[in-house]
């Protein structure tokens, strides 16, 4: 099965720094194939014939034996994100004047969090899709950013619990995972 492995809140602001040449063959050696990354913010992709839970399991177990800060991750089996991207709405990334992020749910994602976004997104401001593992998010830019619930999520738990790629990382991550790989 080819996965999608996302980190959040590495390598930002010289903080957490994890040299994803080193991950890749932390991966490589712990048994992943078709190990491959994009950019270094977090992107990776492996194929494992092992199950899921398993995969997640000796995910965590690498991270916390390799590095001495928590590293929240979310690994995502291909047809999972292709199903999720597959439900992305007409509006997100059309308009280039405006913020279009996709928040991915970490495997701590409390539920509870769908049901709070709905009732506190402001609808002048933003539009909202929830799937089961993802959020399709646009917001504004520049203008009147402050007025838009997006501008006011960073610090929360709910934002702690999901990991941002804008449209165009996100377009990228699924050309990626589509491409004949070793």
């Amino acid at each position: 099965m080819n996965y999608l492995l996302l980190l959040r809140g590495i390598n930002v602001g010289g903080k957490h720094k994890v040299p994803m040449a080193m991950l890749r063959d932390l991966l490589r050696t712990a048994g992943f194939d078709a190990v491959r990354s994009y950019i270094n913010s977090g992107n990776l992709f492996i194929s494992s014939d092992q199950p899921q839970p398993a995969c997640e399991a000796i995910i965590t177990q690498l991270l916390t034996r390799n590095f001495d800060f928590p590293i929240d991750f979310r690994l995502l089996s291909e047809p999972e994100f292709l199903a999720d991207l597959a439900l992305a709405p007409d509006w997100w990334g059309a308009d280039p004047q405006l913020r279009h992020n996709a928040l991915f749910k970490l495997n701590t994602y409390d539920p509870s969090h769908d049901s709070w976004l709905r009732e506190h997104v402001t609808a002048d401001y933003d539009q909202i899709l929830i799937t089961p593992n993802v959020i399709f998010w646009t917001s504004t830019l520049r203008v009147h950013f402050s007025r838009s619930f997006y501008s006011k999520i960073m610090g929360t738990s709910f934002y702690r619990q999901t990991s941002a790629r804008n449209y165009n990382t996100t377009t990228k991550l699924k050309h990626i995972l589509e491409e004949p790989h070793d």
